[in-house]
């Protein structure tokens, strides 16, 4: 009787396992970059600093992507790994400048030719007046998808007050939308 090999379902017929690895990881980027600037910017980095963390991100989960890839979620993996260095540039720049995180910003007046663009500015000038955990909250569970779970690993913090930031944040967005506010 002869052994018979099981061949794992990764690499495909006639690709190499690096090749699958670069594939997987290309497919990974560009489904998710663009998603991550904005999710990044929408947490509070300014384009410049969300472009430069998120290749930061994507660059991290490369050098281990062998191992990201095996796991249950690779994009949530990237996503965290981008909030958590937005996290610390932010703590840096607070130090450095010897400023509180927290910040109120000026009204934006919204154009009314767009109903989507007007939309869009509410969006981020209510996002821009909650305090930044508050914001990490909604950003990651309201504009990019993730579990109340997965955003309260990737802020360090646990599930519950990943909820209550979520209902405040709620709160917040049902107050800036109403049309007599």
């Amino acid at each position: 009787m002869e052994a018979v090999q099981v061949r794992p379902p990764y690499p495909p017929d006639g690709a190499t396992e690096g090749q699958q690895t670069t594939s997987d990881f290309v497919e990974c980027y560009l489904m998710h970059y663009r998603r991550l600037v904005r999710a990044l910017r929408l947490g509070g980095a300014d384009p410049a600093t969300a472009e430069d963390l998120a290749q930061e991100s994507f660059a991290r989960a490369l050098a281990r992507w062998r191992r990201v890839r095996k796991g249950a979620n690779p994009p949530g993996y990237v996503y965290t790994t981008g909030f958590r260095l937005l996290q610390r540039s932010q703590r840096r720049s607070a130090q450095i400048s010897g400023l509180n995180e927290a910040r109120s910003g000026a009204l934006v007046d919204a154009p009314a030719a767009d109903a989507a663009a007007t939309f869009a500015v509410a969006l981020e000038q209510a996002l821009t007046e909650m305090p930044p955990k508050r914001r990490a909250c909604a950003v990651m569970c309201l504009v990019v998808g993730m579990s109340v779970h997965e955003a309260g690993e990737a802020l360090g913090i646990a599930d519950g007050t990943v909820r209550k930031h979520l209902d405040e944040a709620r709160r917040d967005l049902r107050v800036a939308w109403k049309p007599d506010a």
